[in-house]
């Protein structure tokens, strides 16, 4: 034994002076930094995803596809911002968690002096016991997840006095502790000792599942803005070719009424209908530039959108429907199911509630724990012998001269050493707290099964709603388009009447303005299909994966 711990020393004394000073500074750098503040970077490289916003500009113009709005709004969307710090915040509450894991090293030193009158012969001492103690305590413990206590202390005291009676004097009194404390019914096992940590991990998901669900939202409300947008600038052309339209129309007339073929009174329509369209133009223009707002707040970290000067030009058109647009609602409502962010989430805190429940159930067991410790004792000092047993001031007949050292060797030489085993059992008589929770935990549990269910049928029935909004959209494209179709005849026929002199003015802009209005209409079928599009998608829970983001890559992204 003896040549071992030697073999073990050396072994660490030549490591020690192997070591470089770089090394045990960089241990030294890492060990204080336990004890300081944590460093958290929030930083998004604002700077740069500026640069890249004003890489699109060109000639004070913003030319932003889809994609473009969608990628901008994950760089630079200040709701994204912010809602990325909350799952990294449970992250952090996990950490929190092991503390109660977490070996301790606890050191103590007490120098105690105290005079005390002689009450006794036997006292020691006739004008007054003096002892100078000294306690130093070094220890060492650690919970461990299987529902463990262990411990060490390494105690040494050294106490001198007057006292003749004492053998040892100074005296130096070592004692090595070794204890543990294992629970075998009531919290016993990993599982019942990290329930906290396992149900946290699952609330960093869910935190995670709510962020994606967060992030879903605002890319459907993007890309709905966008095509708003989209709308406005394409009826910004239909009501600038009306006006153009009823300018050419009254420009005509004016010329009618200079060679006499026309009544001067019909002008007054006709610049009534100029004035009329003019005003749906400026109405329009003013929609676009607040939707034009809407886009860049949704792209821009600045806290006024406004200033970004530029003009927000949308390259993507609409497209035409398609049959493979859709999936059909039976396979629509299985991939919701199976992607829906909600469904995780609940899906999730049922696992949480089952964690819970199988805690309660341990709990309702009596505690009963198995202790025992070793103990390693060793005594050592100056060790004074006299001639007489009862007589303080006896001669005496012989001092060794002893120290700590004396002491350590006893310790470690295991001269004196003693060992205890036991059981300690606390049992309650009522339990009725315990059951109570049980109780509560396994109601718990079919509440959280329910909302399962409930969600899983609220999901069906957005799927089917969506659905039928891009059937009914689909149906409004075709008919808006025939009635554009059936206007632009009307409009070119009254105009042939018009100018054979089998109409009148009043009737060719009427049909003027339902050419416009069915151009408008059909435009806004079109863009209402491609947002019941996007609509689909949220509710299938499918809209990251058909714009190709990766929910990881995005919470990660402000590290």
């Amino acid at each position: 034994m003896k040549i071992a711990r030697i073999v073990s020393l050396a072994v660490v004394f030549q490591l020690a002076c192997n070591s470089t000073p770089a090394r045990a500074e960089n241990f030294v750098e890492q060990f204080l930094n336990r004890y300081r503040p944590a460093k958290v970077d929030f930083s998004t490289t604002p700077a740069i995803q500026r640069q890249e916003l004003e890489d699109l500009i060109r000639s004070g113009q913003l030319q932003l596809t889809i994609g473009d709005v969608v990628n901008l709004m994950l760089e630079n969307n200040l709701d994204i911002g912010a809602n990325r710090l909350t799952p990294r915040s449970s992250e952090y509450l996990i950490e929190t968690l092991y503390g109660v894991f977490e070996p301790t090293l606890r050191l103590q030193a007490t120098v105690n002096r105290n005079t005390t009158p002689s009450t006794s012969v036997l006292a020691g001492s006739a004008s007054g016991i003096n002892l100078l103690s000294g306690q130093y305590l070094i220890g060492f413990s650690q919970t461990l997840e299987t529902g463990t206590n262990v411990a060490v202390d390494f105690n040494v005291s050294r106490t001198s006095s007057n006292n003749g009676f004492n053998t040892f004097n100074p005296a130096y009194n070592g004692t090595i502790r070794y204890s543990f404390n294992q629970h075998l019914l009531r919290d016993f096992g990993r599982l019942n000792n990290t329930r906290p940590i396992r149900i946290a991990r699952n609330n960093e998901k869910i935190s995670e599942s709510q962020f994606e669900r967060q992030v879903i939202d605002l890319v459907a409300q993007g890309q709905r803005t966008y095509w708003d947008l989209v709308f406005a600038a394409e009826d910004i052309k239909v009501k600038q070719r009306s006006k153009d339209l009823a300018q050419k129309t009254l420009g005509d007339n004016k010329i009618q009424v200079d060679i006499g073929t026309l009544a001067p009174i019909d002008l007054v329509q006709a610049e009534s209908e100029v004035a009329t369209r003019n005003e749906q133009l400026v109405v329009t223009t003013y929609t676009q530039v607040q939707t034009e707002d809407q886009v860049k707040k949704l792209i821009t970290p600045q806290a006024d959108p406004g200033l970004v000067l530029a003009r927000v030009t949308p390259v993507t058109s609409v497209r035409r429907p398609s049959q493979s647009d859709v999936l059909p609602v039976t396979e629509a409502i299985k991939v919701a199911l199976e992607n829906r962010s909600e469904m995780k989430q609940l899906q999730l805190d049922l696992e949480n509630k089952n964690i819970d429940v199988q805690y309660t159930k341990n709990q309702l067991l009596p505690t009963v724990d198995l202790i025992g410790s070793y103990t390693q004792n060793g005594v050592g000092g100056t060790k004074t012998v006299r001639a007489g047993f009862f007589d303080p001031n006896a001669p005496i007949i012989s001092t060794t001269t002893g120290g700590l050292g004396d002491t350590l060797a006893q310790l470690f030489g295991y001269n004196y050493t003693g060992y205890a085993v036991g059981i300690s059992a606390q049992i309650p008589l009522r339990n009725r707290a315990a059951r109570g929770d049980n109780a509560r935990a396994v109601t718990e549990k079919r509440i959280a099964e329910n909302r399962i269910n409930a969600q899983a049928q609220q999901i069906a029935l957005e799927v089917r709603n969506a659905l039928t909004q891009v059937d009914m959209n689909k149906a409004r494209i075709e008919t808006a388009e025939k009635a554009r179709e059936l206007a632009e005849r009307r409009l070119e026929a009254e105009q042939k009447k018009f100018d054979l002199g089998a109409s009148t003015i009043r009737f060719v802009l009427e049909e003027q303005r339902n050419v416009a209005e069915a151009q408008t209409n059909e435009l806004q079928a079109l863009v209402n299909y491609t947002k019941a599009l996007v609509d689909t998608d949220r509710a299938m829970g499918m809209t990251l994966k058909k714009n190709n983001i990766e929910i990881e890559k995005t919470l990660r992204s402000a590290n």
